[in-house]
């Protein structure tokens, strides 16, 4: 079947079959019509739970707006608007610089592909090494967040690895401290030491830090606002602490 490019869609059972075979890595989406049954889409939905590939049941009448056609045959892949970086690229770019500490970023469960994008450009602004993402609960990459970004999305490098958990494990154990953001902590951002190797942390709009990676968090950093407010936007929360680790490390971009 067709390719809509300028929406970054991709339906029909042979073509999204041919996207999981040869580029994986750059789907952010499936969408499966419910209703529909058969034993090639059950084989896709197998392997989009083999590889923790976000997916969806939806009605046909969703699938038909997903996909702009209803020829899509009960299947419509979403492809991020950039290609992912690899796990091998992170540890080569890291390798390079290694006189100066990392900074990577990992937004966890965040939804609203307006404020990806608005986070994008602050880990740019700021001397982000890698944007770490969820496979599940994430935004997907495509055109509403490299807007979002005013273009940014191309000058970071972005990642969605298979195994986060597993790779903020192997970084810790290569000497990155792990920051969690968290607006009941009491320890303030300027009392964590953001001067070695970071992982900062966040959650999404609507949940903290999943437990899964608050495990991994070294720390957790809350940052003091009024009663009133009572919270602030994950994009603002993520910004203030990129800010304080900058402000520690002299602004050396």
């Amino acid at each position: 079947m067709n390719n809509d490019t300028s929406e970054n869609v991709v339906y029909g059972i042979h073509a999204v079959e041919e996207l999981l075979k040869q580029r994986i890595e750059q789907v952010d989406r499936v969408y499966f019509e419910a209703d529909r049954k058969s034993s090639a889409l059950f084989n896709l939905l197998k392997l989009c739970r083999k590889q923790r590939l976000s997916y969806q049941n939806v009605p046909c009448i969703k699938l038909d707006s997903v996909a702009k056609t209803t020829k899509h045959q009960g299947v419509a892949a979403i492809c991020s608007a950039k290609a992912y970086s690899t796990v091998e690229s992170l540890m080569s770019a890291l390798e390079v610089k290694r006189n100066a500490p990392g900074l990577l970023f990992v937004p966890a469960s965040i939804e609203d592909p307006r404020n990806l994008g608005s986070l994008i450009r602050s880990c740019v602004a700021f001397g982000v090494d890698a944007l770490l993402l969820e496979r599940k609960n994430t935004a997907p990459l495509g055109d509403t967040v490299a807007k979002a970004s005013a273009g940014m999305i191309e000058h970071l490098s972005i990642m969605k690895p298979r195994n986060l958990e597993g790779l903020i494990g192997d970084l810790k154990a290569m000497g990155f401290f792990v920051v969690g953001a968290q607006h009941t902590a009491t320890t303030r951002p300027e009392q964590v030491d953001f001067t070695r190797p970071t992982i900062i942390i966040t959650g999404g709009e609507h949940r903290d830090i999943p437990p899964y990676l608050a495990r991994l968090c070294s720390s957790m950093a809350g940052i003091p606002i009024s009663p009133a407010a009572q919270s602030l936007n994950v994009t603002v929360a993520g910004s203030v602490l990129l800010y304080e680790c900058n402000k520690q490390r002299g602004f050396k971009y």
